[in-house]
Parts: C-alpha cells; sequence; structure tokens
C-alpha cells in the first residue's frame, strides 16, 4: 500500500518538476516562433516532408522529441497513458492538482499548448499518411502526446483547439484498433464534446459538430472509413484540407450520406407502421432526409433535423459538390414521384455544375447533367427538334455512362449506385417519351430504330451492373419487357414474360428466388401491369375482369409509394376501361 502510494507520488513529481518549460521571449521562444513560421509555410505550399523537419526542430527548441526506434514508441506510449490516468481518477486527479499547483505558471501552461499543437500537427500528418509510413501506434503516440499537454495548458489552450486534438487522438485510436473495443475512441469524442460545450462565444465549426449527432458518432465509430486523402477523388465531395484528418473524416461522412441516398432510391422501402405511411414523401422518405442531412452538414440550416448539443453554435462549412450531388438526387426522387413542379425548381439550379466537377473531367458528372437536362426538357411539350434535342442528350448521358461503367473502380459501391441509378432514369425515360408520339388510333407505335439502339445500349449497361449490384437484377426485367413493346415485337411471347413475372411475387419484392428468378419490386411490378394493360391486345388479359383486377391493384401501389404520374396514367387506363364496358354493356 505504501509502496504504491510511494510510486504515484514518485510520478507526480517526476510529471511537473521534470516538465521543461520555454521562458516567454527567450532565445528559445524566437527560435521556436520563428520554426513553426516556417512549418506553417511548408504545409500551405504542401512540402509536407519539410514542414515535418521544422516541426521536429520545433521540439527539439522546447526540449522535446518524436519516438524514433520501437523502444522509444513503447516508452512513449506507456509514459503517455500513466500521464493521462493520472489526470482523470479523481483521488489521483485531486493529488496531480496540489503538487502540479505550484508549478503551473503562465509561461509552463504556454509551453505546453506550443508543444501540444506541435504533437497535434505532427500526429495529423502522419494520420493522413504525410510522412514516412508507420504504424498507427505512432499517430496515437503523437496524438496522446497531444491529449495530455493541452490539458496542461488549461486556459491557454482554447476550446476548439483541444477539441479538434481529443477527435484526432480518437481517429488514432479508431484506426489502432479497427472495430474493436469502441469505446475507447468513443470516450475521447465524448471529452471533445465536453471541451466544446464548455465554449459560449466561439462557434463550432460544422466539420466537428456533426460528429457529436448520433449518426455521426455512429460512423465513426462504426463504419469503415480512411483519412487519407488520397484513396478517393474529388468526384462527390469538395476538396478539404489533405492534411487534416477531422476535414476528411467531415468527407467520408459527406460521401456516406450520399451512399445511403442513392441506395434508398435504388431499393426504396415503404415504411409503414400500423398500415399508415411514415411521411408524404413515400417510399424515397428516407432518401430525402439522407439528403436533408446532407445539406445540414455543409451548411448553415436554419432548422437543422438534429438538435444541437447544449451550448453549442455552427459555422457553415460549404461543399459545393455534395450539395450538388444531393441537388440531382433530390429531383430524381421528386421526378420518379411525378412531382414535376418541384422537379423544374431543382434542376434549373441543377444545370449550374460546380467548376470543380468541370476541371475533373470525370463523365459520370456529365452524364448526369445531361440527363438533368434531358428531364428537364421532358417536361415542356416536345415536338421535332424539341425531341430530337432531348434524346440527343439521353445518347450523349448514355456515352458517358459507359465510359465510367468501364474505369475500373472496386468496391466503390457509391459510384456504383450512381451508375446504377443513371441507367435506370435513362431507361426510364426513353419509353416516356416514346409513348408521347401517338400514332393515329392514339397509340404509339413501333419506335425508330436510333430510339431502340439507344435503349438496347442503356440495358446493356443495366446487364452489366447487374453483375455486381443486386439491385439491378429485378429492374433489368422489367426494362427488357418494355423494349419488346417499343419494338412491336410478339405480344403472346411479351404477355408469357409478364405473367411469368407477376405470378412470381413473393413476400420480399426485389430479391431473386431460390431458383435463381427475378422478383419485381412493388413499383415495378405496378408499371409492369400499366404496360401490359396499356400496350397488350385485350384478349391477351383473360380471364374477364383480370385487367380491371390488375389495375386496381397497380393503383393502390401506386398511391402507397406516392408515384403520382404513374398513378395519373393508371387513372386514365381505368377510365377508358369502365367506360369501354358501359358501351359494351349497352
Amino acid at each position: 500500500m505504501l509502496s504504491g502510494v510511494g510510486a504515484v507520488w514518485g510520478c507526480v513529481r517526476v510529471l511537473y518538476l521534470w516538465e521543461p518549460v520555454t521562458p516567454l521571449h527567450s532565445p528559445k521562444s524566437v527560435s521556436f516562433w520563428r520554426q513553426r513560421k516556417q512549418a506553417d509555410l511548408h504545409l500551405n505550399r504542401g512540402d509536407y516532408t519539410a514542414a515535418m523537419a521544422s516541426l521536429k526542430t520545433c521540439l527539439s527548441v522546447l526540449t522535446r522529441a518524436m519516438p524514433t526506434t520501437s523502444w522509444d514508441l513503447l516508452f512513449s506510449l506507456s509514459w503517455n497513458l500513466i500521464r493521462y490516468c493520472l489526470h482523470h481518477p479523481t483521488p489521483l486527479g485531486w493529488l496531480v492538482r496540489q503538487v502540479g499547483g505550484k508549478h503551473k505558471g503562465e509561461e509552463s501552461k504556454t509551453s505546453s499548448r506550443d508543444a501540444a499543437l506541435v504533437y497535434h500537427r505532427l500526429s495529423q500528418l502522419q494520420l493522413t499518411g504525410k510522412l514516412p509510413q508507420r504504424s498507427g501506434l505512432w499517430a496515437l503516440s503523437l496524438s496522446m502526446s497531444a491529449v495530455n499537454l493541452s490539458e496542461s495548458a488549461q486556459s491557454k489552450m482554447a476550446p476548439a483547439q483541444q477539441a479538434q486534438i481529443y477527435v484526432t487522438a480518437a481517429t488514432a485510436l479508431r484506426t489502432v484498433l479497427g472495430h474493436h473495443l469502441s469505446c475507447l475512441p468513443g470516450y475521447l469524442l465524448s471529452c471533445a464534446e465536453g471541451v466544446a460545450s464548455q465554449s459560449d462565444s466561439k462557434p463550432i465549426p460544422d466539420c466537428l459538430h456533426w460528429l457529436f449527432t448520433p449518426l455521426g458518432r455512429q460512423f465513426f465509430l462504426s463504419c469503415d472509413w480512411s483519412v487519407k486523402s488520397e484513396s478517393r477523388e474529388g468526384v462527390y465531395t469538395s476538396q478539404r484540407d489533405p492534411a487534416d484528418p477531422i476535414a476528411q473524416l467531415h468527407r467520408c461522412f459527406c460521401e456516406k450520406l450520399l451512399e445511403r441516398a442513392v441506395h434508398s432510391l435504388i431499393q426504396p422501402h415503404t415504411d409503414t407502421e400500423a398500415g399508415k405511411p411514415k411521411n408524404d414523401s413515400g417510399e424515397f422518405s428516407s432518401a430525402l432526409e439522407f439528403l436533408q442531412l446532407l445539406n445540414s452538414c455543409t451548411e448553415e440550416s436554419s432548422s437543422p433535423p438534429f438538435p444541437a448539443p447544449p451550448n453549442h453554435t455552427t459555422m457553415p462549412v460549404a461543399d459545393p459538390v455534395s450539395r450538388w450531388w444531393a441537388l440531382v438526387l433530390k429531383a430524381a426522387a421528386h421526378w420518379l414521384q411525378g412531382d414535376d413542379v418541384a422537379v423544374r425548381s431543382l434542376l434549373a439550379e441543377a444545370e449550374r455544375m460546380p467548376r470543380a466537377l468541370h476541371t475533373l473531367d470525370h463523365p459520370l458528372p456529365k452524364a448526369v447533367l445531361l440527363l438533368c437536362k434531358a428531364v428537364q426538357m421532358s417536361l415542356s411539350p416536345l415536338k421535332g427538334e424539341g425531341a430530337v434535342a432531348c434524346l440527343s442528350h439521353c445518347d450523349r448521358a448514355s456515352s458517358y455512362l459507359r465510359t465510367s461503367i468501364s474505369v475500373p473502380l472496386s468496391g466503390n459501391w457509391l459510384n456504383k449506385g450512381v451508375e446504377l441509378l443513371v441507367c435506370d432514369l435513362l431507361l426510364t425515360l426513353r419509353p416516356s417519351l416514346w409513348q408521347r408520339g401517338s400514332s393515329s388510333n392514339g397509340e404509339p407505335g413501333p419506335a425508330p430504330s436510333s430510339q431502340l439502339a439507344g435503349f438496347q445500349q442503356d440495358l446493356s449497361s443495366l446487364r452489366r451492373l447487374g453483375q455486381c449490384y443486386r439491385q439491378a437484377q429485378h429492374k433489368v426485367f422489367l426494362h427488357e419487357t418494355t423494349v419488346r413493346l417499343m419494338a412491336g415485337a410478339s405480344p403472346t411471347r411479351t404477355h408469357q414474360l409478364l405473367e411469368h413475372s407477376l405470378r412470381r411475387r413473393t413476400n420480399n419484392p426485389g430479391y431473386t428466388t431460390a431458383e435463381g428468378d427475378c422478383v419485381l419490386g412493388e413499383r415495378e411490378r405496378a408499371h409492369a401491369i400499366l404496360l401490359a394493360c396499356r400496350h397488350l391486345p385485350l384478349p391477351l388479359l383473360t380471364p374477364p375482369g383480370h385487367r380491371a383486377r390488375l389495375l386496381a391493384e397497380a393503383k393502390r401501389t401506386l398511391e402507397r409509394v406516392g408515384d403520382r404520374r404513374s398513378l395519373q396514367d393508371c387513372q386514365q387506363i381505368l377510365l377508358r376501361l369502365s367506360g369501354g364496358t358501359t358501351i359494351a354493356a349497352s
């Protein structure tokens, strides 16, 4: 017992009596700030090797050093862990304050702050891969040194800076532990939130604020991410500081929200409770919620979807690229629901693509931009040159899409999801343009060869995407049936294909059966019924009343998913059917 108390007392004495202190305005202090400003210049120029050399010189001026060998690393980690534990348990913390209070003058606090910021910057460079490759333990050692020194600095350390130091340490710990012992980095996140809550005057930037929300915390502790800026290109988010792991984390979070929104558009679900819809957004409510969260994380919102923690104020963080993608995805959701008024407003803004995407020269944003122009044109009456221009936009978008699909990107599900969504939207837009061209009897005739060729190319792209994205498989069948109708193929065979799919409805639509056959989702099934009832000859839809029952089922489905445009088409077919039945009966 006495030996344990003596050991703790000795550690506390060493902790404070041997802590190096640099006097203010001394030659050492002048040399430190000269090297520190030089390091900042190197960082601004992107010369990270020179910046590391200047920062190491800063540490040597402060009579400190980085661990160089494995033994140095082991002793550094052990000592930082002991020092951190001495600060926090209540009895030991009281003892530290009693002994340390005699030695914590202004100069000591300032020296601790300066050293903490240097260690913090070095840990940032190590985490983002700007320093020679070493294990994550090196970054953890530097981060823990920064944490301990920032706590010793007390009032000299700004709350926002200390919160960033805690988050960087949590990032280093999460990198080392992976998905194990997530409570430890979670504890450091809580420390960062507690420090940030103490600041009432200075706002906390959104790049920290999102981490203190339940969804941000879940992403940090549970999802896979990388803070190395070289691991991705700026297709979906604006460029951040490549040497700041917190900025790279924020970028990863924005991409994750986009990925979830795209997945919700590709494979929507109608969330119902007690038979009542979740809200008026229909099956795309989840996608719109993710997009709203993304907008709130990239720019200040008057009514954020999640409440700010107590005593928190936020500072907007602009990301025009991710906001543009959110705008496009929101327009896609409204277009699939038939809300043409909202689509016109959104697409008018989406046509102003950010300059960063123009300079990136990636085919996928170009395909999306051309698709937006085609959809915008399709909302107006199309005759002659207007229809030709709209189809031309579709063909150019399809060409860029095929180029994007041919680029190998292993594991990039966001990229594949956007490609699948663009392909599906093109395959939805082309038949709608064909159906608007009526023949003498009011029904569209066979599509021209140019339209069929464009549709077949998009269908081939969809089949290719279906090899790596299961959600594409249940869409292929519907579009294969559509191209038969557009080509004027044998209605008997087309009817057999439709019947085969409609009869294989299961309790889990949108997936494949044990035999490997494709089963349509709710929306696709309703659209298949509309295709059959609109374009197939009436004698094929037997027995009597079968057509009306199918249309009634499609009407209920379209009401549930919120597809206004298709619902209006279904109602018109029902009206024509009821009118024809009345005439036949009379």
